[in-house]
């Protein structure tokens, strides 16, 4: 696996921060050379901090609704930095997605870099949503400091949601389908015998930002999945493909799609803070 990782070296550090202070809240954007990555909430008192990674088509507009969402973690002594995820549609051929992906978990890295020295925290843990999920998974098995994961409308197969789910109508595909099955047998086979480092030998890039190449890399993790039952955009099944390999994950599953989710937050917020406060949550 480590020739696996090395692809994902680059880390984007933190070279600039602004704090403002609004009541008790400490509000802090933290920049790398290029761009604004992140806006860390911080409250007086804190011992833990967790990074939001928003969905495809999150713009810095949509980031109050996300703090309105988990604000209430601020009280438990738990940080909030949500990252910018920019540029996050899913229209772009197989090579443009790899350096996409390169580049969001190498500025991700260099936040957690930033939060672990310049704050000297060292409970960090991870929140994906939908898309940012995807890219978690990732960033999961490659950061050592992320302590817990919560994946909420996410998962795995990337064949899966590409060719069955309902972003088949938007996401761009490289290849038919027919020779997108057959590379996809020759990857599992490779899964299957722990080959991992000839994936890099496959003719497509998309195996290496494909989550299922480092679920092994995450048995260890505790890891939390909600999902919606009936979501098509990101079916059950890429739930079940990542509880199928990892005996370590808890799933709670909602009444829910993709777009009805949100209704359901309310609950969602509680199984949320009991997993990064004692995992002690029922589901399976």
């Amino acid at each position: 696996m480590e020739k696996i990782f090395s692809v994902y070296n680059e880390i984007y550090r933190i070279t600039k921060s602004e704090i403002e202070k609004k009541d008790k809240i400490k509000k802090i954007n933290l920049f790398n050379e290029k761009r604004k990555t992140a806006t860390l909430f911080l409250p007086a008192n804190y011992y833990s901090i967790i990074i939001v990674l928003p969905g495809a088509g999150y713009s810095e507009k949509f980031q109050s609704s996300i703090f309105k969402n988990f604000k209430y973690l601020l009280e438990e002594k738990i940080g909030i930095c949500i990252f910018n995820l920019n540029n996050g549609n899913l229209n772009k051929n197989d090579s443009i997605f790899f350096e996409y992906f390169k580049e969001k978990i190498g500025e991700i890295r260099g936040i957690i870099e930033y939060i672990k020295n310049e704050l000297k925290i060292n409970e960090i843990n991870l929140l994906g949503i939908s898309f940012g999920g995807i890219i978690g998974f990732i960033v999961s098995a490659l950061a050592k400091e992320i302590k817990k994961s919560i994946f909420v409308i996410s998962g795995v197969n990337l064949e899966f949601i590409t060719w069955r789910s309902l972003l088949r109508f938007k996401i761009k595909k490289d290849c038919k389908r027919i020779v997108c099955r057959r590379i996809h047998k020759v990857y599992r086979n490779l899964i299957k015998n722990n080959l991992y480092d000839e994936i890099l030998n496959l003719p497509k890039k998309c195996f290496l930002y494909e989550p299922i190449t480092y679920l092994k890399s995450m048995e260890n993790k505790k890891m939390l999945m909600i999902n919606g039952i009936f979501d098509m955009i990101i079916p059950f099944y890429c739930v079940l493909e990542v509880k199928k390999q990892l005996k370590n994950v808890k799933t709670i599953w909602y009444p829910s799609t993709h777009l009805t989710f949100k209704f359901f937050i309310p609950f969602v917020r509680k199984h949320i803070l009991e997993f990064l406060k004692n995992e002690n949550i029922s589901g399976n």
